[in-house]
């Protein structure tokens, strides 16, 4: 990756554009739209532009654009439950234009991502703010080659205290080896009690028709944007995969039983992919 991530750019786009056009919002993230490169900055900001751009962009990947804005609200919720039981460490993976700490300063976060998009956000936080908020720390890094612990451990992060960690948008762009890495590494970072929420894909072969167009759309974009999808879950391989590094499963939620908490009592239409699943864990042993 030569450049910041686009996919994190489209996500981010995806959070605006619900804020200004969804009433009531899922989620109030008033700080993505400001994140955001020029010109889906501008699109955003303008009414008359959003209408003609953004819209019926929209509108062929709608469930996925959802979706996006729902993964981040159960974040939160799980989130602010943890701190209010005295969590101060919160680390994002694969932050991407995450914007929780620009909203909160609850709590220490540590954001992992790769070095182009963490001096692309670091520029947009200064140029809006003057400087990083003093809980934010950006720690660069490569989740293929380099190690999340050393990472953590290098800025600052504290082991032996509870931490809430999320993984959003990231677990399918990783190979399959990265992912057991990366779970390897919070096994031996994380204190006991510490939890992970994170999201995944579940296999082709369990998509309805309308699922798996919608799949195919959203992987050729990521192969044009140069960051294809690379790894699908089944529930009991994402079961296996956590207990072997010391994780317990506190939900795993499908497609419907998101729904049923975050859609079922809006009246706009709002759906979301049956093949995404959104998954809180909890570390309760060392390995």
């Amino acid at each position: 990756m030569k450049s910041h991530s686009k996919t994190a750019q489209f996500a981010a786009a995806h959070r605006a554009y619900h804020f200004k056009s969804c009433f009531p919002p899922i989620l109030d993230d008033d700080a993505a739209e400001w994140l955001l490169s020029s010109p889906l900055s501008t699109i955003l900001n303008v009414a008359l532009l959003r209408w003609l751009f953004w819209r019926p962009l929209v509108a062929k990947v709608k469930p996925i654009s959802t979706f996006i804005v729902i993964r981040s609200r159960y974040t939160e919720d799980n989130l602010r439950y943890f701190i209010s039981n005295g969590c101060r460490q919160y680390v994002i993976l694969g932050a991407g234009l995450d914007s929780w700490a620009l909203r909160h300063d609850d709590a220490a976060v540590f954001e992992l991502d790769h070095p182009e998009t963490q001096q692309w956000k670091k520029k947009r936080i200064r140029s809006r703010l003057g400087s990083l908020p003093s809980h934010l720390i950006l720690i660069p890094v490569n989740f293929e080659t380099e190690s999340v612990t050393d990472a953590l451990i290098g800025h600052g992060f504290d082991p032996l205290s509870s931490a809430f960690l999320s993984c959003l948008g990231t677990i399918c762009y990783l190979s399959y080896e990265a992912l057991k890495k990366t779970f390897a590494a919070l096994s031996e970072v994380c204190a006991s009690d510490s939890r992970v929420v994170f999201d995944y894909f579940q296999p082709k072969s369990s998509m309805s028709s309308p699922d798996l167009q919608l799949f195919e759309l959203l992987d050729a974009g990521g192969r044009r944007r140069g960051e294809p999808i690379n790894t699908l879950l089944s529930t009991e391989d994402t079961a296996r995969l956590l207990n072997s590094f010391g994780f317990r499963i506190i939900e795993d939620l499908s497609a419907h039983e998101i729904t049923e908490r975050y859609l079922s009592q809006r009246k706009d239409g709002l759906n979301i992919p049956g093949f995404v699943r959104l998954c809180c864990v909890e570390k309760w042993s060392d390995n």
